[in-house]
């Protein structure tokens, strides 16, 4: 614990030198550089590493496959009027996808390319699909007009609300999860391949990264319960390995265990920075059970600290 607690404080004690005299800054960069570099290595591993670096496109039915580029993950569906993508992610994925495609589809055009929700991190290099077609929410373009978004292909339909895609023959139903991670987000169900992908929502025994960025608890824990409520067998979430219904009911349980400790925590204990010592405070009350249930899931080690301060804060919050 006394370990934990000085490594927080030297994370906060970097973070204040911003506001600190040049000679302090002068003296503090080689601490600094040290955080960084523990910090760095403590988390890279969750992003990179053997089974995550790297590249396979998979067939998971005759309709579907799946392509994985180092942690991200996105489906393909083969339909009569060409292929639907689902998250381009990013140009270098896009194009590493495209050479999959010419090579297992040759002369295949992308009739579709469908953005699950506005994050830049999905919607980046579709450019490199050349497709027909470009879904997204309505309200994707509130969000990339403030910001940088350079290299997002421009949506040629935009959607709201629950939409049933009929392509080619094949019937995409993309649900409308509300305001859970972002309020422009999709899970799209395929019920004749009994199919659910779903982006930033579920991962195969792996923790979240960060807390899940961009997350209202409420309306996010909904979503989950709502997607689970649909009779499915296969579970592609966009990052990491695909699994199961099971899965994602796991995933769910261990989202709504970590938070109910974080609410635990705070009765205990008060509202962050009512009192000292708290972060020590809340770690010793849910780093032992969360340990005890999840410690063999990837990323334990290199997330708890960031989930732990994201649950506490959410719950203190309302978010």
């Amino acid at each position: 614990m006394k370990k934990v607690s000085i490594a927080l404080g030297a994370v906060l004690a970097v973070a204040l030198v911003v506001g600190c005299s040049n000679t302090t800054v002068l003296k503090t960069v080689t601490k600094s550089e040290t955080v960084l570099k523990t910090v760095t290595k403590t988390v890279e591993p969750y992003f990179h590493g053997p089974g995550i670096t790297g590249t396979k496109f998979e067939k998971l039915n005759e309709t579907v496959y799946t392509f994985h580029w180092n942690w991200y993950r996105n489906i393909v569906i083969a339909t009569n009027e060409g292929l639907v993508v689902i998250d381009p992610m990013n140009a270098e994925m896009a194009a590493a996808l495209r050479q999959e495609l010419d090579r297992v589809f040759p002369g295949k055009k992308v009739h579709t390319l469908i953005y699950s929700h506005y994050h830049l991190d999905h919607t980046k290099g579709g450019a490199e699909l050349s497709p027909e077609n470009v879904i997204a929410h309505k309200k994707s373009p509130v969000y990339w007009n403030a910001v940088d978004h350079g290299g997002v292909l421009e949506p040629t339909r935009y959607i709201e609300g629950d939409t049933v895609l009929n392509i080619g023959g094949v019937e995409i139903q993309a649900l409308y999860l509300g305001l859970s991670h972002t309020d422009t987000l999709y899970a799209f169900h395929l019920p004749q391949e009994r199919l659910v992908f779903t982006a930033d929502i579920g991962l195969v025994k792996a923790v979240p990264p960060v807390g899940v960025p961009d997350r209202y608890a409420p309306g996010y824990h909904a979503a989950m319960n709502r997607l689970i409520e649909i009779d499915f067998d296969t579970f592609v979430p966009s990052h990491f390995e695909y699994g199961t219904k099971q899965d994602l009911v796991d995933w769910r349980d261990m989202m709504e265990y970590s938070r109910r400790l974080a609410s635990e925590a705070i009765k205990n204990q008060g509202t962050p920075g009512v009192k000292g010592n708290q972060i020590g405070e809340y770690f010793d009350m849910l780093y032992k059970p969360m340990k005890e249930k999840y410690g063999h899931w990837h990323g334990f080690n290199q997330m708890f600290i960031l989930n732990l301060v994201r649950d506490v804060v959410g719950e203190s919050l309302g978010y």
